[in-house]
């Protein structure tokens, strides 16, 4: 199985089941976003980012040394994770305002629509996956 495979399934996977294990399950998931996502940035957010951007660097090389077919598109799809990264690293503040806006207004509907767009993403990356790689 290549790389494209396994980035596209897990990550796709990852992306379609957010809104059932963050919506749908019994627990209070805008406590834990507010706490995950707390005034003062938390210690596992640095470690944390700096794998995610090191992944998406590991994606663009692997994209260009495998010679994949299509491999760009996930490339340029999971590199968008990068902006997340890139944000929670320098500017961690205007993330929390970001987040807790979002909590604070419609009782966090716009989170919870966050997450079915993210849903739908991660459903067309696994057919993706599945069907070119």
């Amino acid at each position: 199985m290549n790389y494209f495979k396994v980035l596209g399934l897990v990550f796709g996977l990852a992306a379609a089941l957010k809104p059932i294990y963050m919506h749908l399950l019994p627990w209070d998931e805008h406590a834990f976003i507010a706490k995950a996502y707390a005034r003062s940035r938390p210690a596992w957010i640095v470690p944390v980012a700096l794998f995610g951007l090191g992944l998406v660097a590991l994606t663009w090389y692997m994209h260009f040394t495998a010679g994949i077919a299509y491999s760009l598109i996930l490339t340029v799809v999971f590199s968008l994770t990068a902006l997340k990264g890139i944000m929670l690293l320098f500017d961690y503040e205007r993330f929390h305002a970001l987040v807790a806006g979002m909590l604070a207004k419609d009782r966090g509907r716009s989170v919870v629509l966050v997450d079915i767009g993210a849903g739908v993403v991660g459903i067309a990356i696994v057919l993706l996956a599945l069907l070119v790689y």
